[in-house]
């Protein structure tokens, strides 16, 4: 397994994801070997699995919905399928398409998940502040105000009132009181070929604060998939930019103790 800080070399692509814009630079590549995408776009208020090999289309898979999304049709739709996929998706979801379909033709990249919430809430909090108005997009992780403070549920009305608002909803979801039981206590985790997430903890030498991902390499297929994309920023991260001072300290005289290194330091000063 290895880990990478990486985000997309295309401006209006990071500015248009909610972290790295890694996404669509892996979708570009399937693209370019005359393959299809599958991923979920906003659909009104719901999240709804589609595939697609039309760039414009797989623009709109971009950025983070938290809402519940159903794969069972597209799972459907694409067993069975020789095409060259790139399936991503939520870690329980690519574990669906892993039971269910050859993946031999798939590229598949699962999302950190922080869990869904439970059916209805969303609809719910929508209509409590649309008040019959019409709506024209909805977006969470807005970046216009920089990736640090795209912590926010932005609404388009087809009026053109804006609605954008770290809200009731988001707080609820982040602070986990909305999530259904299961989420609360699932341990799926890199599911895929390719894991995506925020990087928010990158070091600040590995970090574009206009939008950082965490990328996990699960996989050979994953690695070599990685590899042959050249159109990403990528900073190898390795385990120790994790640890304190303190915890540096305490391998370093482990160490030097096992070596026998300290023993002779300590006859030096004698």
């Amino acid at each position: 397994m290895k880990k990478f800080s990486a985000w997309s070399n295309d401006e209006e692509n990071l500015f248009n994801s909610s972290s790295g814009g890694i996404f669509l630079e892996l979708a570009k590549k399937i693209l370019s070997e005359n393959g299809k995408v599958v991923g979920v776009i906003m659909d009104g208020i719901k999240a709804k699995y589609i595939i697609s090999n039309d760039l414009e289309e797989i623009k709109k898979m971009r950025g983070s919905k938290y809402i519940p999304s159903n794969p069972s049709q597209i799972i459907k739709k694409i067993k069975g399928s020789t095409e060259k996929i790139l399936f991503t998706g939520l870690p329980c979801h690519i574990e669906a398409v892993k039971s269910t379909c050859d993946t031999s033709n798939m590229i598949l990249c699962d999302l950190v998940c922080h869990g869904l919430p439970k059916d209805g809430v969303f609809e719910k909090h929508i209509k409590k502040i649309s008040k019959g108005r019409s709506i024209k997009s909805i977006t969470f992780r807005d970046k216009s105000a920089g990736w640090w403070l795209s912590q926010s549920l932005k609404i388009v009305f087809s009026n053109g009132e804006v609605y954008d608002c770290f809200d009731e909803y988001y707080k609820s979801y982040v602070n986990n009181t909305i999530l259904r039981e299961y989420c609360k206590v699932c341990k799926r985790k890199r599911m895929g070929d390719i894991t995506l997430g925020d990087f928010w903890r990158a070091p600040p030498s590995l970090k574009n604060d206009n939008g950082t991902s965490i990328v996990i390499i699960n996989t050979k297929k994953g690695k070599e998939f990685f590899n042959s994309i050249d159109t990403i920023t990528k900073n190898r991260y390795r385990f120790y930019h994790n640890l304190n001072m303190s915890v540096l300290k305490y391998i370093f005289i482990k160490s030097i103790t096992k070596s026998g290194m300290l023993n002779i330091f300590k006859k030096s000063k004698q």
